[in-house]
């Protein structure tokens, strides 16, 4: 650490952060591509899709912190494997839907379970009460992060 006596600093605890998220990221695509023939990013579409529902790919895109191009590449891919489907918006008929198909729920479900896994192993050594105290922090700084700067 950086700090004199043992505190970590926020460049420390930045690093972290940014480490362990780029890690966790990392063994999710790479496990996710092996056991499923999905990527990282269609893994987090399916997730998030499954507890958001339908979404616009513009939303999509943001949700996920990539550009348009990249998630309509991602999508198209989902849409070959059945996963996702694209529907007309009823209330906008120029707005497209991205939404799962029954197969990308059934998909959705097994990357949960991918990740769960990954996380109780990233989490080993970690007491029980610390977890709680891990949630909640990272939920704050999730927040944070989601403000304009």
């Amino acid at each position: 650490m950086s700090g004199r006596n043992d505190t970590p600093t926020a460049v420390d605890l930045g690093r972290h952060l940014m480490l362990a998220g780029s890690r966790l990221r990392d063994a999710v695509g790479r496990r996710a591509q092996r056991e499923f023939g999905i990527t990282a990013l269609q893994s987090d579409m399916l997730l998030l899709m499954a507890t958001r529902g339908s979404m616009i790919s513009t939303e999509l895109a943001g949700a996920c912190g990539v550009n348009a191009s990249t998630v309509t590449h991602a999508v198209d891919a989902c849409i070959e494997r059945g996963l996702l489907r694209r529907d007309r918006n009823e209330a906008d008929r120029r707005l497209v839907n991205i939404v799962l198909t029954v197969a990308g729920k059934r998909m959705a479900e097994r990357v949960r379970a991918l990740i769960a896994d990954l996380a109780r192993t990233a989490l080993e050594g970690v007491g029980h009460p610390d977890l709680a105290v891990l949630a909640e922090s990272l939920a704050q700084v999730i927040k944070n992060l989601e403000r304009p700067f």
